[in-house]
């Protein structure tokens, strides 16, 4: 399936790079590309090529350039924790950036904090073969649903041609800690509007997202160690 990317951001959780990488290598070895992580941790992490055991492919690392984040610095800090005001933006437009080097016709983008459970190489024919523009579970914590952005595939080749944006700083960039947009929203409802056909998923199913984040790291870190039969 060379026709297929998997990528991800990294933000300061290497650790969490490592089971997802394992758990990808242990339960598809069929995927044989390499995952590529966007970079865009406070110290950069990673070198270019950097391999986690001699027997993976190598991630391929994209540094993020931080001028894309100029607007958003100047903003006061966001009172949630993880996600909403602009840190949110932040990872939209980190996901908007990272588009521009996807040359496959299909994404699957993942959040960091997710392993794989096991074989996922027919939710992947099956979405090649729908025609649909994205697939995943749809999540409406907020006002405006989204697909969650922690396991998200996307059909590239009709994102390019709808002209559809990740990030969009009309809706998703609030300054009054008012979070109706999260990640993945804007182009969510760009897609609806297009009458574009999504398809939906239950969550969990060839993955399991163990909701770490960059902020409760530590509970991370404790999941994996408690866990690590699922993914190592």
């Amino acid at each position: 399936m060379g026709n297929l990317t998997i990528a991800t951001v990294n933000f300061n959780t290497p650790e969490y790079i490592f089971a997802l990488c394992h758990s990808l290598h242990r339960h598809n070895p069929w995927y044989s590309e390499p995952v590529l992580v966007f970079d865009n941790s406070k110290t950069k992490t990673f070198k270019e090529g950097t391999a986690l055991l001699d027997d993976m492919p190598p991630i391929t690392i994209k540094h993020v350039d931080d001028s894309i984040y100029n607007e958003i610095n100047k903003l006061p800090a966001s009172k949630y924790p993880a996600a909403g005001n602009y840190n949110s933006a932040r990872h939209a437009i980190t996901i908007d950036w990272l588009m521009r080097y996807i040359h496959s016709s299909i994404l699957l983008l993942v959040d960091s904090d997710i392993v794989f459970t096991t074989n996922f190489s027919a939710v992947v024919d099956y979405f090649i073969k729908s025609g649909a523009v994205m697939q995943g579970f749809l999540r409406d914590t907020y006002v405006h649903k989204c697909i969650a952005p922690w396991a998200c595939f996307f059909n590239m080749d009709l994102i390019h041609k709808h002209g559809l944006a990740f990030y969009d700083k009309t809706r998703m960039l609030y300054i009054n800690n008012v979070l109706d947009y999260d990640t993945g929203a804007s182009i969510y409802e760009d897609a609806i509007n297009l009458g574009l056909k999504i398809n939906y998923t239950k969550d969990n199913t060839y993955y399991r997202h163990f909701k770490g984040g960059s902020v409760f790291k530590d509970n991370g870190l404790t999941w994996l160690a408690n866990n690590a039969t699922l993914w190592w």
